[in-house]
Formats: structure tokens, sequence, C-alpha cells
């Protein structure tokens, strides 16, 4: 079996593949356009569900990842808010964040102790069917093929960068983030829990999510039209620091900005998840907007269900694997 994609969602499937398949895991391999060392870097911020965090957990999960233990959500010139505690819900943490870095490094670790065979920097140029048997051949850029029983594509990047789709929804809306340091109003923190906020307003939805547990550092991301968010990208710290105080009022006093960087926002998504011996997950399905953090979280549940469907003796037999893929497709 190829997985094409070594982000969280392709690393994550392979390992509870491997934890299934026990010594055939050699049969599994990775191709990844990029070096470890580039996506070990990649400080992006990701939000994790707790349930997801369970199902990495047989896996490994970032020691340094950091608990929201409270979300605090309002609306921009309306009274009223909602106060979400993990320990009223008998959770650990609402959700977590970590470091896209952190994740595929922590999970590709665990996979070379489990032989999984990882390909990179390997990009795969061209795919086809193999006329003799019908397998999935894969050609890499330096010439290299690989044939396998089952392709399952689980790379599909940002929205804007995941090639031809069968839907599109443009939110006409971008997502400025950046990593800030803040000083919240004391009366909102309880004890050593951390705070997470999601504001609501009129140009679309801001969320600060704390990314330690010093109740100071936080991951920005605010969606808006272009042009506003333009505006946010080329004035000075001060003006930006401004204006986000004005979003949130009194709740909380910017300390510091870090780099601003941004990124267009909408949904995508394939009709059909299965050709042939091919299945895509992650974002090579659906792209999601962020507000909900929900992209990645649904990412690894498709992975989780597909790795259910998949064992060696069906992968090995087409009309058994054929039924498997469209049963996971429903």
């Amino acid at each position: 079996m190829a997985i094409v994609g070594a982000g969280p969602v392709g690393l994550a499937f392979a390992g509870w593949l491997a934890n299934t398949w026990g010594d055939r895991a050699n049969r599994i391999a990775i191709f990844d356009a990029k070096p470890l060392e580039a996506s070990a870097r990649d400080p992006r911020i990701l939000a994790l569900s707790d349930a997801t965090r369970l199902r990495l957990a047989c896996l490994g999960f970032p020691a340094d990842a950091t608990p929201i233990h409270h979300i605090h959500v309002s609306e921009q010139s309306r009274f009223g808010q909602v106060r979400m505690k993990a320990d009223e819900l008998g959770l650990r943490a609402l959700g977590w964040t970590v470091r896209y870095g952190d994740l595929v490094n922590c999970l590709s670790t665990s996979l070379e102790r489990r032989g999984v065979k990882i390909f990179r920097p390997a990009n795969v140029k061209y795919a086809h069917r193999s006329a003799v048997d019908s397998l999935e051949v894969l050609e890499l850029e330096d010439g290299t093929e690989y044939t396998v029983n089952l392709r399952v594509d689980a790379e599909g990047g940002l929205y804007g960068e995941a090639g031809e789709r069968d839907q599109v929804v443009d939110y006409d809306q971008w997502a400025l983030v950046s990593e800030v340091t803040l000083q919240v109003e004391p009366g909102l923190l309880e004890g050593g829990n951390t705070l997470a906020f999601e504001r609501f307003t009129s140009e679309g939805p801001l969320a600060l999510l704390p990314i330690s547990t010093d109740q100071q550092q936080y991951s920005l991301v605010w969606c808006a039209p272009l042009a506003q968010v333009q505006k946010r990208l080329a004035c000075s710290d001060a003006e930006f620091s401004a204006e986000l105080r004005q979003q949130f009022g009194r709740r909380v006093s910017i300390k510091h900005i870090g780099p601003r960087k941004s990124f267009p926002l909408g949904m995508n998504w394939r009709d059909k998840l299965v050709q042939g011996r091919r299945v895509a997950i992650g974002n090579a399905a659906q792209i999601l907007h962020p507000v909900a953090g929900q992209g990645l979280n649904l990412g690894l549940r498709d992975a989780v269900q597909l790795c259910r469907s998949v064992d060696p003796a069906t992968v090995a037999q087409e009309h058994r694997l054929t039924l498997a893929l469209n049963e996971f497709e429903k």
C-alpha cells in the first residue's frame, strides 16, 4: 500500500494501519515531496479535539501540546457570552493546540519503530493503472516506479493549492494568522486553566488559541475580506494591536505581535473519494473553513474509518478491496 502525503493524516493513518497489520507493516510505504526537516520546522498551529488526542495516544503525542481548558465565545456588539469548561463536561481538555512540525516529527518517529517505509523527498509525478494486472503504478520525479495494490491520497494542502475539485465554495475571506502575547483580564481566568477565545464579528470569526500554559501566548486567526486583511498586514504593530484590542474590548491587552501571514479561505470536496484502487482522505478529500477547527479532526476520523476497512487480505484481492472501499465511501 502507498500513502501519498506525510502530513498528520497520512502519518497517523500509516501508524494505525501498522498497529493492525503487525509484522506486515513493512508493506506500507509513505511518499512525500518534502524532506522531514522541512516539515518538522513548520510552525503552524493545529487545533485538535480531545477525541483526536486519545486516538493519537497509541502512536505518540507531543509532550508540549497545550490543553484548552475553557472557551469563551462572544459576538461583537451583542450582549451575552458562552463559556465552556472541560471539567464540567468530564474532560481533561476541550481541545489541544500543537505545532504542525512537532506532530509530524512525533508521528514519523513512531512509524520508524513500526517498520513503515517512508520515502522523502519523493515527489509522485505520475500515476496510472497497470495494463497487465490493473494495479496502481506510481512514478516518482526521478523516474523510479512503484506498483501498489492501493494508493491513499492524504496530501491536499491549503484551500487554493489542492488542484481540481468537484465542488468549490469561495467564502471571499482570508485568514490572517500570527502569534501574540496577551494580558487577559484577570476576572476571565480561573486558576491555571487555559482560556481560548472565539469572537464573531461582522467581517468574520476571530479566534485566539492558547499555545502555552502561561495564559499569555496565543495563536491568532482573524478572518476577514481580502482588502481588510491586506490593510492589517501592512499596518504597524501598534496600529494592529489597537484594532485587535477594539475587536475584543477590555478582555485582552496586547503586549507583542509576531510576524503576520495570510491565506485564502474556502471549502471544496470531491464527489467521489474512491477511483478504482485509489482513495482520498483528509485535505485530499475535502477542505473546510477553520472556524470550528474541525478540518484535521475530521480527516483523522476518515483515516480511522479507512484503517478499519482495509487489512492485508482485503488489499490483496481486488473484489474484496472494491467492496471495502465502496463501503468506506458511504
